[in-house]
C-alpha cells in the first residue's frame, strides 16, 4: 500500500491504526515506512509511505537504497520510519542526468525526434530502443505568464513585487538542473501551481520530462487528453521504486 506521508497524522494517527488493526483481524502483519525515490534511482525527492503486509510471522524487509539522497525531508517525529541511505553509494540523480537530452523548445514548442544521443546511463535507459520521441509538446503560455517565468528562481520570493499575487513558496518557480526535481504533482504543467519550470529554457516541464523525473521509459504509452496524461505521470509510483519494492516482496514470498 503506498500514500501520501500525510497519511500518517490523518486523525491524529488512528486513521493508519485503524487500518493496521483490519489486516491483524484478518491474519496479517504489517509494518511501514517512509520511503523516498531519490534513494532509490529515481530523479526526485518523492517521499510516500509505504505499508507492506505478509501472514502473520512472515518477516518483512524493504528494500535498501541504492543512491545516497539524505537532503531535508517531511517532517515526521519518528526518524526510525525514515529508510537511511549508507555512505558511498552512487549520489542521487539530478534534473538533467534525467532530461538534459531532450531537445530545447520555447513556449508551445513541440519536438518529435531526439537531436543528441543520451549523456547519462539513465537517459539511455529511459529510451531504450525508442526512435520517436512522444510527449515533447511545451504548454502554451501566456505574455504574462512568460514574463513571470523569465523571472522566476529557486522559490516564489524571485518574482518581482506586482507580478503575482498569491501562491506556495513552490509556485512560479525553477527546478534545480544540479539536484532531483521536488516531487512530480498533478499539476506539473502549470507554474501557478507548482514547482514545474525547466532549470534553463523559459517554460514549464513537458509530459515527456514529467515522466522522465517519474522514471517512466519513454516507449510507456499514456492514453488520454493532456491534463489527463499529467495526472497519470504525477500520480502514479515511479517505476523505478515500484521495481525496488517488487525485489522486496519477492524476497519475502520465496
Amino acid at each position: 500500500m503506498e500514500n501520501v506521508v500525510g497519511l500518517l497524522t490523518h486523525e491524529k494517527g488512528s486513521t493508519l491504526e485503524g487500518i493496521q488493526q483490519c489486516f491483524k483481524n484478518f491474519g496479517y502483519d504489517t509494518s511501514w515506512r517512509i520511503l523516498n525515490a531519490a534513494q532509490y534511482g529515481v530523479p526526485q525527492k518523492r517521499e510516500r509511505f509505504v505499508l507492506i503486509g505478509a501472514q502473520a510471522g512472515a518477516h518483512i524487509e524493504f528494500p535498501k537504497p541504492t543512491h545516497e539522497f539524505n537532503g531535508k525531508t517531511i517532517g515526521f517525529k519518528d526518524r526510525s520510519k525514515f529508510v537511511q541511505s549508507q555512505s558511498k553509494l552512487p549520489r542521487a540523480l539530478s534534473v538533467v542526468d534525467a532530461i538534459g537530452d531532450l531537445p530545447p523548445l520555447e513556449s508551445a514548442g513541440k519536438e518529435s525526434r531526439y537531436q543528441q544521443a543520451p549523456t547519462t546511463a539513465y537517459q539511455a535507459s529511459r529510451r531504450g530502443d525508442s526512435r520517436e520521441l512522444t510527449l515533447h509538446e511545451a504548454a502554451r503560455h501566456t505574455t504574462k505568464m512568460l514574463e513571470i517565468i523569465r523571472h522566476s528562481g529557486p522559490n516564489i520570493k524571485s518574482i518581482p513585487d506586482g507580478l503575482i499575487s498569491s501562491g506556495f513558496s513552490s509556485c512560479y518557480s525553477r527546478l534545480d538542473p544540479l539536484e532531483p526535481a521536488t516531487t512530480i504533482t498533478v499539476k506539473f504543467l502549470s507554474p501557478a501551481s507548482s514547482k514545474c519550470i525547466h532549470p534553463f529554457q523559459d517554460r514549464s516541464l513537458t509530459p515527456r520530462e514529467g515522466a522522465r523525473i517519474q522514471s517512466f521509459d519513454d516507449d510507456y504509452v499514456f492514453v488520454g487528453g493532456r491534463c489527463d496524461i499529467a495526472a497519470m505521470i504525477g500520480n502514479a509510483v515511479p517505476p523505478l521504486l515500484g521495481k525496488a519494492i517488487a525485489a522486496s516482496l519477492s524476497s519475502l514470498l520465496n
